[in-house]
């Protein structure tokens, strides 16, 4: 599934990647060096309310000491693009990271282009803490985003905890990636 939709060049055009998978076993053993480091990264899949799976997110670079982690998601169904699953996921796991494993910040890094990522963040809290023009990330502007802990509960403070996606359901985002 992950290998179909990274292989998209609409989907992996924000991603960072330099060179997507192109066989499923370099995606399987790239999913298998995530899962094996559960002290530093985390990684999970997005599903709807059916079980079907539409992208994956999680957080790498833990550090329990700083109470840092670094956030990122993919949507690999580009039907459901636009459609609040990234915000509700993206909430979904902040809300992990900071009362299970009880961070203090998520930070994260995406290109200037990606506009549908950045307003994503932003509902889920993001705000922008650095713009560095002359940092380029795979030929791109790289803007990096942050949100710690005791601004995201300031802003979901009050009924529910995240955005609720256009169609009125959160998606799943509760299992944890376990094997490639």
């Amino acid at each position: 599934m992950c290998l179909r939709w990274i292989s998209d060049p609409a989907v992996h055009a924000f991603l960072g990647l330099l060179e997507p998978a192109r066989t499923l076993e370099q995606e399987r053993s790239w999913i298998a060096s995530i899962l094996t480091d559960k002290d530093h990264q985390r990684a999970f899949v997005i599903e709807i309310e059916k079980g079907d799976p539409i992208g994956t997110c999680g957080l790498r670079a833990i550090d329990r000491e700083d109470g840092t982690a670094l956030f990122g998601i993919m949507i690999g169904e580009k039907g459901m693009w636009d459609r609040g699953y990234g915000t509700a996921a993206t909430g979904a796991l902040l809300e992990y990271a900071f009362g299970e494993l009880d961070l203090k910040e998520v930070r994260l890094s995406c290109h200037r282009e990606n506009r549908r990522g950045i307003r994503c963040y932003e509902k889920a809290g993001f705000r922008l803490s650095t713009y560095v023009p002359e940092r380029v990330q795979f030929g791109r502007d790289e803007v990096r985003m942050a949100v710690r802990r005791e601004a995201w509960l300031a802003l979901h403070s009050g009924a529910g905890t995240t955005t609720e996606p256009v169609c009125g359901r959160r998606p799943k985002v509760g299992r944890e990636r376990t094997e490639p």
